[in-house]
């Protein structure tokens, strides 16, 4: 079960990483202008927001694949390890 929850792991961190990178842009726009740091960010927060949002969306779809083949796989395992034989009673 374990392994299960370690395929979203890599989307939680991507997630934080790119809410922290819209804080820090949205505390620039407060902030002094002059200022190196504020001028970075203002330069290079597109390229950046766009950078994180392409590999969030490809780390979600990756993660949310993964599962899905993991999942049934498992149904698939659980049908041939335990073979129910339900006939259906015949209507006359």
């Amino acid at each position: 079960m374990k392994r299960d929850r370690l395929t979203f792991y890599p989307v939680i961190v991507v997630s934080a990483i790119f809410c922290i990178s819209i804080f820090i842009v949205i505390a620039a726009t407060f902030g002094d202008q002059l200022n190196p740091a504020n001028r970075w960010v203002n330069r290079n927060a597109n390229t950046v927001l766009i950078v994180e949002t392409v590999v969030l969306v490809i780390v979600t779809l990756g993660a949310m694949t993964i599962d899905r083949v993991r999942t049934l796989k498992k149904l698939s395992q659980s049908k041939s390890s335990s073979p129910v034989s339900q006939e259906s009673p015949d209507v006359d």
